[in-house]
């Protein structure tokens, strides 16, 4: 740990990091400060600052210390109108809300409203509906129809139990989607855009801090983003009048399922003559998420049997667990307090 020469040692730190822990050293003050890894991260943007010669590593130097946090998964868009199978209304408020986005150049800069309006120029738009209806599928129609990236925020991960961190999360998702010109989709956003409590204790005041945070975002963010919600009800009236379109994503009718099975099945997928897409789709209200689950479980109860087609009696059995599985998370559901509150749109 010999320091260097000159005015410049005032500057030196050394890291010492192992399997646990991570330990910095700031010689200026000849402060040793000990945090988890987890927490080194904090540290990032400054150490990030200074320049390579002036940190020394002690046992070893890490980079996964130093990435950036994973706070959303990138999508590079390859499906489009054709894979997105959805109630024939539906579909025009989606369409209507891609017209909103390929005017924004004409209505902002030709039009010269930027010169008026300076805040609010997102198109901002909020699908509701069950999971498993296509609102991430069409998040990614609409991002590829713009030739851009589809960021997908699960808000969870934005959440940080250290005062402030959370909003300058929310806000580092917004400057990186701008930056990058994607299009930022916040998946189960329910608990972020919902209404803001009525403060009790310092945890609610700091709910509601970071909501505005990113109501303040939303004013100021120049591009597309998406919230996908699954309840009707309690949304804040803040974040309804910032959002551009509200979209109702309903339950596939019995015909829109069968297509579904038939776009989900590629033409390798050696279905059996007597499998009947109609018939399974008259039997199981499902989902379109449901659909794709039955299939994989189709395909593979045959290869577990070493069949050479996937028969309707796979189908089949692959539906009756899929159903089984969602009365057992109802029942459960139904055995909470708050289940009678509860209003699922679909």
């Amino acid at each position: 740990q010999e320091e260097l020469d000159g005015s410049d040692s005032n500057k030196i730190i050394t890291i010492n990091s192992n399997a646990k822990t991570t330990e910095v050293l700031f010689k200026k003050n000849k402060l040793s400060i000990k945090l988890p890894r987890k927490e080194f991260k904090r540290f990032k943007k400054e150490v990030l600052n200074l320049e390579q010669n002036m940190v020394r590593p002690l046992i070893s130097f890490d980079e996964e210390l130093f990435e950036a946090p994973e706070f959303f998964r990138t999508i590079k868009p390859q499906k489009s109108f054709r894979d997105l199978i959805l109630p024939e209304k539906t579909l025009e408020e989606i369409k209507s809300a891609m017209s909103q986005i390929e005017n924004h150049h004409l209505i902002f800069d030709k039009w010269g409203l930027k010169n008026k309006h300076h805040i609010g120029k997102a198109v901002s738009l909020n699908f509701i509906g069950q999971p498993g209806l296509g609102k991430t599928l069409a998040a990614e129609v609409i991002a590829k129809e713009l030739k851009k990236k589809l960021y997908i925020v699960d808000y969870s991960t934005l959440i940080d139990s250290y005062i402030g961190e959370t909003g300058k999360n929310i806000k580092y998702v917004f400057d990186r989607a701008e930056k990058d010109n994607a299009v930022l989709f916040f998946d189960e956003a329910d608990s972020i855009i919902s209404s803001r409590t009525f403060v009790i204790d310092s945890i609610d005041s700091l709910v509601n801090a970071d909501k505005n945070v990113l109501l303040k975002e939303l004013e100021f963010f120049n591009g597309v983003v998406i919230f996908s919600t699954n309840l009707s009800q309690n949304l804040d009236k803040a974040f309804e009048r910032r959002i551009s379109a509200h979209v109702l994503f309903e339950h596939p009718s019995s015909e829109q399922r069968e297509q579904i099975y038939k776009l989900l099945i590629d033409k390798k997928t050696p279905i059996d003559h007597d499998v009947n897409f109609k018939d399974l789709s008259e039997r199981f209200d499902f989902t379109g998420g449901d659909i794709k689950k039955v299939i994989l479980n189709a395909a593979r109860l045959a290869a577990s049997s070493d069949k050479k087609n996937i028969s309707m009696n796979d189908f089949v059995k692959a539906a009756e667990l899929i159903k089984k599985g969602k009365e057992s998370l109802w029942s459960m559901e139904d055995s909470k307090s708050n289940r009678k509150n509860l209003n699922y749109i679909g």
